[in-house]
């Protein structure tokens, strides 16, 4: 399987590389914050999620903490956690059957879609000179559930996903910018989430640095039942704001 062939080389090259890839200091990096995301697609066979099932937008939590460590070698770790939940109403254009459930034309109905997915991260810092550069690899839980009127399927698999995070420091201002991806293709199906910032921080007595960032993210999900428990193709986008801390 492709996945696995994908983990395979990333594993193996992460492992190769030099010491000089470990940060040069233990740290503690927090953060979290509202990701304002519309939701786009379709579910189980072509049930289209906003204009059939009422699903738009609402506002995600997001919450991470990363520890960082000068042992060469030994990745660093990150934890993430994304509730990505949204319910709506809505009237079915096609018959489908969902979980051995037949909806018939035109029937009302509500639905409910929760993606809420927690990311296990193990990753080196390629590049710290100039400019930040990490590279590693996720684990990614999914902790949700598909439900229309009182029929669900949870959503409830790991997914592996290949980490690349970047930011660079805008001199003498506090300001920076940032990206990371998160991605795997394999097998027909297709996991992205990738997101584009601006920051500013300072130093206080509490903390060595804080400040508040605030960017664009898109997610898109496009898995089999046989994956997920539940087919979706799904895209999900939109601002977010974050503060953030480092101690």
């Amino acid at each position: 399987m492709l996945a696995r062939s994908v983990v395979s080389v990333i594993g193996v090259a992460l492992i190769l590389l030099p010491s000089t890839s470990s940060a040069d200091f233990v740290g503690i990096f927090a953060g979290g914050g509202v990701w304002n995301s519309d939701f786009s697609g379709d579910v189980v066979t072509d049930v289209d999620v906003e204009d059939e099932l009422g699903i738009s937008s609402d506002s995600a939590n997001y919450l991470y903490v990363a520890f960082e460590h000068p042992v060469p070698l030994i990745p660093n770790i990150r934890i993430a956690r994304t509730s990505v939940q949204d319910s709506g109403m809505g009237t079915i254009s096609a018959d489908f059957v969902f979980e051995g459930t037949t909806f018939p034309v035109n029937e009302n109905v509500t639905a409910d879609l929760d993606l809420t997915y927690t990311d296990f991260t193990l990753y080196y810092e390629i590049w710290d000179t100039g400019f930040d550069f990490d590279l590693g690899l996720t684990a990614r839980k999914f902790s949700g559930e598909m439900q229309i009127n009182q029929v669900k399927e949870g959503i409830d698999e790991y997914l592996p996903m290949v980490y690349v995070a970047g930011r660079v420091g805008l001199p003498f201002s506090g300001l920076f910018l940032g990206a990371d991806v998160n991605a795997i293709s394999y097998s027909g199906s297709t996991l992205a989430d990738y997101s584009v910032k601006i920051g500013w921080e300072t130093s206080s007595f509490i903390f060595p640095e804080f400040g508040v960032e605030a960017g664009y993210r898109k997610f898109s999900l496009d898995v089999d039942e046989n994956d997920a428990g539940v087919a979706v193709d799904v895209g999900v986008g939109g601002v977010f704001v974050n503060l953030v801390a480092h101690f």
